[in-house]
C-alpha cells in the first residue's frame, strides 16, 4: 500500500458501481497477498474478500478480508486507510486485526484476551454524556443509495453531541472507538468485511456493538453502531428517532 500511495494516475482508479465507489490494483494486489499467505498457513479454513468474494470454502471457519478500507482517501492522497482481517468460527468472531500502514499502527483483538494497538491494551472512553462525546460516522448508504440515508441521523446528532467525524473508512472508526478516541460509530449500508474485525476490537476494549432500528445481524454491516458503553442507549435513541421521522 504504501509503495504505490500518492502514486496512482487516473487510468489506475476504476468505478465498481457508481463514482463514490472505487477500486484500485492495489486493493486487488493487496488482496492477493494476504490471501495467498492465509491459504498457506491456514490450509483448511475458507477465505472471503471484498474484491473476490467467497474464493474457498472452509471447514466451520473462515478469514473475512478488506485489503484496502478507505480506498476514496487513499486515492485522494488521505492517509486514513487500513487493511482489516477477521477470522470467523462458527459464526463468531474469533479474531481481528487493522492495520493502518501510515501510521504503522496495528490493532489486535483475540475472543476473550482483549484488544491491543502494538501491543498495548485498549479501552474504551469513560464519556458517559452524549454532548461531551465525539461520533464518528461515514455514508456508504449514499453510495448503496438507500432510503433514507444516513443525513437524517446526521443533521440531529450534530447539535447532540460534542461534534461529528467522517474519517472515510469503517474499519479504523471502529478501531478509534475501540482506542477511546471516538465515544461512539453509526452507519448504514456496510459489509462484513468493514465491520467484523472492528467490531471484535470495540468488544474486547470493553465497549458495546448493536444494530438499529430492528437490524438483528449488525455484522452484516447494514445498521451498526458502536460505543463506550455508557451513551450507547441515548445515541440509539436519537439514531432511531431520526429515521422513524425521516
Amino acid at each position: 500500500m504504501m509503495r504505490h500511495f500518492r502514486k496512482l494516475h487516473d487510468e489506475d482508479i476504476e468505478r465498481k458501481t457508481n463514482v463514490k465507489d472505487l477500486v484500485t490494483y492495489v486493493d486487488r494486489e493487496v488482496e492477493s497477498i494476504v490471501m495467498d499467505r492465509l491459504r498457506h498457513e491456514f490450509p483448511d479454513h475458507g477465505l472471503l474478500g471484498e474484491e473476490s468474494g467467497l474464493v474457498k470454502e472452509g471447514k466451520g471457519a473462515y478469514f473475512v478480508i478488506d485489503p484496502l478500507d478507505g480506498t476514496v482517501n487513499y486515492t485522494h492522497g488521505v492517509p486514513h486507510f487500513a487493511l482489516s482481517i477477521a477470522c470467523v468460527e462458527n459464526g463468531r468472531t474469533t479474531h481481528g486485526l487493522i492495520f493502518q500502514p501510515a501510521f504503522d499502527e496495528m490493532y489486535y483483538a483475540e475472543i476473550g484476551a482483549g484488544a491491543s494497538l502494538n501491543g498495548e491494551k485498549l479501552h474504551v472512553s469513560d464519556k458517559n454524556n452524549l454532548a461531551e462525546s465525539l461520533v464518528a460516522t461515514g455514508f456508504a448508504c449514499i453510495r448503496a443509495e438507500m432510503n433514507p440515508d444516513g443525513m437524517p441521523i446526521f443533521n440531529k446528532l450534530i447539535y447532540r453531541t460534542r461534534d461529528l467525524r467522517r474519517l472515510g473508512a469503517a474499519t479504523i472508526d471502529l478501531a478509534y472507538t475501540a482506542r477511546g478516541i471516538f465515544d461512539g460509530f453509526y452507519e448504514m449500508g456496510l459489509s462484513p468485511w468493514d465491520v467484523r474485525a472492528g467490531a471484535l476490537l470495540v468488544e474486547e476494549a470493553g465497549g458495546v456493538i448493536s444494530g438499529f432500528a430492528d437490524e438483528s445481524d449488525p455484522l452484516e454491516g447494514n445498521k451498526i453502531m458502536a460505543s463506550n458503553g455508557l451513551i450507547h442507549d441515548e445515541l440509539k435513541g436519537l439514531i432511531e428517532e431520526a429515521l422513524k421521522s425521516a
